[in-house]
């Protein structure tokens, strides 16, 4: 499974795993209730840093004690959504 660099907020590290459609979806060391809405940085701190806006889906804990974090993408633009596309490779 592929993972990328991602920040929740601005103080939080994650890693992004999948993004299928409207899904994206990520491990957290923290989980989050259905509906809270998050902001995210994928890559941050690089020239390739994405802002992505999301509600969540729900959290499940993994055997590596992160969380499998299910999230909606919300105002994504068409750039943004090309960006997506190039960094998971679908």
């Amino acid at each position: 499974m592929q993972e990328l660099p991602l920040s929740i907020g601005t103080d939080l590290s994650a890693a992004a795993v999948s993004c299928k459609g409207e899904v994206f979806v990520m491990l957290s060391p923290k989980a989050f209730p259905p509906g809270q809405p998050l902001q995210l940085t994928l890559f941050p701190g690089s020239d390739r840093a994405l802002p992505l806006q999301v509600r969540c889906i729900g959290s499940k804990l993994q055997p590596d004690q992160r969380f499998e974090v299910r999230t909606r993408l919300i105002n994504l633009s068409r750039n943004a959504r090309q960006q997506l596309t190039e960094a998971f490779g679908s």
